[in-house]
């Protein structure tokens, strides 16, 4: 007796397939409710620890001196909460940092994070279409001498990816100043950090300028 194809068995490794998927999807679906409870119990915490971020960073992450500091609004929690741990324990010296760090405990360093990145971030305004299309070409494609195209590792967008950060709406000074940093530092013990000055020390002045220019476009 023939069977008729609505009443074939499928083979067992794709029934395992199948189960292991379902299985896969059901846990999925059970994490949304926890993680929207962390963001409800975080971020009005985080809000609060924000007062003290504010005359640098502004109150909803978007810096009050761009000259000086980057946005925080937008960025990706972990890689936040990461910075804050590093600038607590000294990895990442900042003595500014280090100091408001140090009070914190490792659930306040999670709501902080949490907070900034629940908000919206804003992008400069388009100043100098010129320089910015040079940027946009770095940005897409790298630089003459062989830096690599930031999209490669910071997402077509700039919006960050895997470890890497967003960059994407970061001032232009600021993105200047940090990419001077890790042009003349002599080494990094973060392997990140010496992925990006790899990056700097085969990109010009005028091209860390242009792309920097770019970025703070980019919404």
């Amino acid at each position: 007796m023939t069977t008729s194809p609505a009443h074939k068995q499928f083979p067992p490794r794709f029934r395992a397939l199948t189960a292991a998927s379902l299985t896969c999807c059901s846990l999925l679906l059970s994490a949304v409710p926890a993680i929207a409870a962390d963001q409800q119990n975080a971020i009005p915490h985080g809000r609060q620890l924000a007062q003290a971020c504010a005359a640098c960073h502004g109150i909803n992450g978007n810096t009050a001196n761009p000259a000086l500091y980057p946005n925080l609004a937008g960025q990706a929690p972990a890689y936040l909460e990461l910075q804050l741990a590093n600038f607590k324990s000294g990895e990442r010296p900042n003595p500014i940092m280090k100091g408001f760090a140090a009070s914190l405990k490792e659930s306040d360093m999670h709501d902080l994070s949490m907070y900034f990145g629940a908000q919206a971030v804003k992008a400069q305004l388009s100043s100098n279409h010129e320089l910015e299309e040079k940027g946009k070409r770095i940005f897409t494609k790298g630089s003459a001498a062989g830096a690599p195209a930031c999209a490669s590792c910071h997402g077509a967008e700039g919006h960050g990816q895997a470890a890497f950060p967003r960059i994407a709406s970061q001032p232009a000074g600021y993105t200047l100043e940090q990419l001077h940093v890790y042009r003349d530092a002599p080494k990094f013990n973060n392997p990140l950090a010496t992925v990006m000055k790899g990056v700097a020390v085969k990109l010009s002045e005028d091209e860390m300028k242009s792309v920097s220019a770019y970025i703070a476009t980019v919404p």
